[in-house]
């Protein structure tokens, strides 16, 4: 037996395609409102009525300014069910159809119970299709076909339509009056829908109909909306999410150029672009147009996002794609894994992205229909062409955010202590607080610098031309010259065409540079070795004015045996002289002002030798003994220039400056003391000042007063001196001394020990003597603290 049978449609199948299917009230206004945009509408309304009463009286009214449709149209299209014309629609300059299925009108369906369709073509009559979606719902009945319940359409006028819907239609276009809807809409969800309405649009609006409006309006909440707009429900919908985003982030951007036959990637860092490169699209007869946008956040990252957006990185979600203009859901929504990042991290948690640490969009423009939406609205079909998305297209542009911020910045190094701190505080003053980063912003980007091309990971069969911000290697070009010469050898292989010519020049500029440093340093060895001969010089003039010192001290030495100490301190002239033999880096200019200075010091000392020598015939003991202090003290600043002669970061001390205490005291004893006046004694110092302490005074007296200390601390046999530095007060400085030696002896009176002749070792008594001195000259002071044992400390109070 041989016949012909057919399918049946019932009733229910309408359920199947419609209220089960779309099985969410968001889909399915966004699926009415994809039909709006491909009918070509610049804008659409969607508005909600009588919300606070019973269902059976709320209302949603979606109206649009599109073309609209005419009897066949709605008979041939329309009511024909899964048939779509957009399907043999082409796309014309960019302008792409959001939806294909031809079940989007079922949106309505799941929306309410009663759907009243207001339609109008240019110049064409209102034509009004009610329906009854519940006269399809009828249970039992096997022969209740669809093609049996009848639907009215009839022709109207615009005082009906205005009856019906409380607006007027427009010449052209279609408003759906969606009646006893099914669902309760309060304010939570209604900014529900609002905020799936923003990740629908595309951000860019790139499709070339151009901007696209959504206009939110329920009365209900008119008076009691706040002003600002994450928070009200009326109003225009806008996707600013993205827009917030370019803040100084580190984030990658991949897009199709010249008709999808290349690709260009870009990454930025910090408002600046690190380099791009282009690449053959292998895939172009596939995927012809697609973009890729992906920021990293760090902790502080996350926390500006909150404070731009309102809304936890976390519960914005992850990486959204848009196709044709608009979001495919739920792929990037929080929970929602289909790129696979927290899968990947688990195999790498320190070398792979989670989705928590990525936000971003993938934009697709599909004109080879290569990507198919499932009919539930929700995803797309496993085509070649999606697997290509994930699995290509965009983990090529990860791995390289991931090089560079995981190889490149250390994660942009923020502590795990920091990561928990900020992220309990997620509404973060971002502009008024110091991103605690675990290594500086240099550090990072001299890394950067030095694995740039292995950050960006070419592959020279693919690779059309690319560039990178040269600025970074410029940075380095002095310090590191041979690493940037081996970078820019290595660019430079790459064929002429492929680089960028800006890149060829600024890296010319850099090599220029490199070779112009190399000549100035070999200038620089020939000038040294003639101050070197120049050095020799000074010292032999220098030497000359030692033997008279050394005369003049025989004398004064036969006289009274009160000065036989000058011989073992001028002999100290002698010994710090032999040390600008190994001065190499001392211009003409600073050596002359040492030479003067030591010439007039030595001077001085002639006179007061004289003098004490005259004072001594006369048997005038004391005014021998006050003019023996000023030969010492003079004496003293002729070592301490010696010193200075020795190290180039001291290049004054005879007048008065403006000196950072803190900051003189550490170089002086590190540099200087401990090769002189503390040769054999380890100082340690301990500076817990965080700012500079200022104060006007000659530095050469400051070197002499910590030179008698450490000299004192050396008589005494001492083997360790611990030197502290804190503040007492914002105007106070206090400087303590301390040493391992043998202490003071009990007959010795702290009290005493800075008067003049006084000492507590074998020397001459004038040390501390001056030191005493010089601290009242500039207005502060200066004790010795006595403790259990013999053992002393020096404190010192720097007064501003």
């Amino acid at each position: 037996m041989s016949n012909v049978v057919h399918f049946k449609t019932n009733t229910l199948l309408k359920n199947l395609i419609g209220k089960d299917l779309i099985n969410d009230d968001n889909i399915g206004i966004i699926e009415l409102v994809k039909n709006s945009y491909d009918a070509n509408s610049p804008k659409v309304l969607l508005k909600f009525e009588g919300l606070e009463g019973p269902l059976e009286l709320s209302r949603l009214i979606i109206a649009d300014q599109g073309d609209g449709m005419n009897e066949m149209d709605i008979n041939d299209k329309w009511l024909n069910i899964a048939h779509s014309e957009k399907k043999q629609s082409k796309q014309v300059a960019g302008a792409y159809l959001a939806g294909n299925k031809g079940v989007g009108r079922f949106s309505c369906d799941r929306l309410g119970k009663q759907l009243d369709m207001f339609t109008r073509t240019s110049g064409g009559k209102i034509l009004h299709l009610a329906i009854d979606w519940e006269a399809f719902e009828i249970e039992g009945q096997k022969d209740l076909t669809i093609q049996s319940i009848d639907v009215a359409l009839n022709e109207v006028s615009e005082r009906v339509v205005y009856e019906h819907c409380g607006l007027n239609i427009f010449d052209n276009g279609t408003i759906l009056l969606i009646s006893n809807l099914r669902s309760e809409w309060d304010k939570e969800r209604l900014l529900a829908l609002k905020r799936d309405l923003e990740k629908f649009i595309n951000p860019n609006q790139l499709f070339s109909k151009g901007g696209f409006e959504i206009e939110l309006l329920v009365d209900e909440y008119k008076d009691s909306d706040p002003k600002d707009y994450t928070h009200s429900v009326n109003g225009i919908i806008r996707n600013l999410i993205f827009d917030k985003l370019r803040f100084k982030a580190t984030y990658i951007e991949c897009k199709t150029i010249e008709n999808g036959l290349y690709t260009r990637t870009s990454l930025y860092h910090e408002g600046q672009e690190v380099y791009w490169v282009e690449e053959v699209n292998q895939n172009v007869k596939l995927l012809d147009d697609f973009s890729i946008t992906m920021y990293f956040l760090n902790a502080y990252k996350k926390a500006f996002f909150t404070r731009q957006t309102g809304i936890r990185s976390i519960d914005f979600g992850s990486i959204y794609l848009f196709l044709n203009g608009f979001r495919v859901a739920p792929y990037g929504e929080r929970g929602n894994d289909w790129l696979g990042l927290d899968i990947r991290q688990g195999q790498g948690a320190r070398r792979f992205f989670s989705s928590r640490d990525v936000v971003g969009r993938i934009e697709v423009f599909d004109s080879h229909d290569a990507l198919q939406p499932i009919s539930s609205r929700e995803g797309l079909k496993e085509t070649k062409a999606f697997s290509l998305i994930k699995e290509e297209f965009f983990m090529q542009s990860l791995r390289r955010l991931e090089k560079f911020v995981v190889g490149g910045l250390e994660w942009d190094s923020v502590s795990e202590e920091i990561r928990k701190e900020i992220s309990g505080k997620q509404g973060l003053d971002w502009e008024n607080t110091n991103e605690k980063y675990v290594e500086s912003g240099e550090k990072k980007s001299r890394r950067i610098s030095l694995s740039i091309l292995n950050l960006i990971g070419i592959k020279k069969k693919e690779l059309k031309q690319f560039w990178i911000n040269s600025e970074l290697l410029s940075e380095l070009a002095e310090e590191r010259k041979e690493e940037v010469k081996s970078i820019i050898s290595s660019i430079t292989s790459y064929d002429s065409d492929v680089i960028d010519d800006d890149l060829k020049a600024n890296l010319s500029s850099i090599s220029k540079l490199i070779s112009e440093r190399e000549e100035a340093l070999r200038r620089e060895r020939e000038e040294r070795q003639k101050s070197q001969e120049t050095v020799m010089k000074l010292e032999e003039e220098l030497y000359d004015k030692e033997e008279k010192l050394g005369t003049l001290q025989t004398e004064v030495e036969l006289k009274n045996n009160t000065i036989t100490s000058l011989e073992k301190e001028t002999e100290a002239v002698k010994a710090q002289s032999l040390f600008l033999k190994s001065v190499s880096t001392l211009d003409e200019k600073s050596l002359l002002t040492y030479h003067h200075q030591i010439c007039n010091d030595a001077a001085t000392i002639e006179n007061y030798l004289g003098r004490t020598i005259r004072a001594l015939n006369d048997n005038d003991v004391k005014k021998a003994l006050g003019f023996i202090e000023k030969i010492a003290k003079a004496n003293k600043k002729i070592i301490a220039t010696a010193q200075y002669a020795t190290k180039a970061n001291f290049k004054s001390g005879t007048k008065k400056e403006l000196t950072d205490i803190p900051s003189f005291i550490n170089q002086y004893l590190k540099n200087v003391a401990s090769e002189f006046s503390a040769s054999g004694v380890i100082i340690n110092i301990d500076n817990q000042i965080n700012s500079s302490f200022e104060i006007p005074l000659k530095r050469i007296e400051l070197s002499i007063l910590l030179d008698n200390l450490v000299s004192n601390a050396s008589k005494a046999e001492a083997k360790k001196i611990d030197v502290s530095m804190s503040l007492i007060s914002e105007n106070q400085l206090l400087v303590s001394c301390m040493d391992d030696g043998r202490g003071l002896s009990d007959d010795i009176n702290v009290a005493n020990v800075f008067d003049f002749g006084m000492t507590t070792t074998n020397g001459s008594g004038l040390g501390l003597y001056h030191a005493k001195e010089f601290m009242e000259s500039i207005g502060s002071e200066i004790v010795m603290i006595k403790g259990d044992s013999k053992k002393v400390s020096i404190r010192m109070v720097f007064n501003k």
